[in-house]
């Protein structure tokens, strides 16, 4: 079974919404910059991942897609004598926007199309004291469908 597996040592950001705008008057959608510039960033850490694995084209088939997204923990939440484990991240922003962030960046780099991704596992965390924010996220290539369930 062939993987790529990537970690960014950052604040998970999440899809934005589009953003729209008059051009001619022509309605025309864009994503906004920060959205842009997250997935930029995962596309490049993607594709160095990628050539690190030995990968040199997209995955084709069904893909399996694995993310953890670690949120800082805040500084109001610090405590001394006993410093707080990781626990669920239960706000905003939402896992299914997390997820698309990185589909779309990992888009003809690890996969030629997000509709490859048949299984989902993902979470989102607070860290730790003391943990950085980070996201880990694997891809692996499924083989034939085994379970009847």
């Amino acid at each position: 079974m062939e993987a790529v597996k990537f970690r960014i040592k950052a604040e998970p950001i999440a899809q934005g919404r589009p953003r729209l705008t008059t051009i001619n008057g022509q309605a025309r959608a864009f994503d906004p910059k920060k959205s842009r510039d997250w997935k930029a960033f995962i596309k490049d850490v993607a594709e160095k991942a990628m050539y690190d694995a030995g990968h040199d084209k997209p995955f084709d088939g069904p893909i399996l897609a694995r993310m953890r997204f670690g949120f800082e923990l805040p500084k109001s939440h610090h405590r001394k004598r006993t410093p707080r484990p990781r626990q669920w991240h239960t706000k905003r922003p939402d896992i299914d926007n997390l997820s698309k962030a990185i589909f779309d960046a990992c888009e003809s780099v690890v996969f030629m199309n997000d509709t490859q991704i048949v299984r989902i596992v993902a979470d989102k965390i607070i860290c730790e004291q003391g943990e950085a924010p980070f996201v880990v996220a694997e891809f692996s290539q499924l083989n034939e469908l085994t379970d009847s369930s």
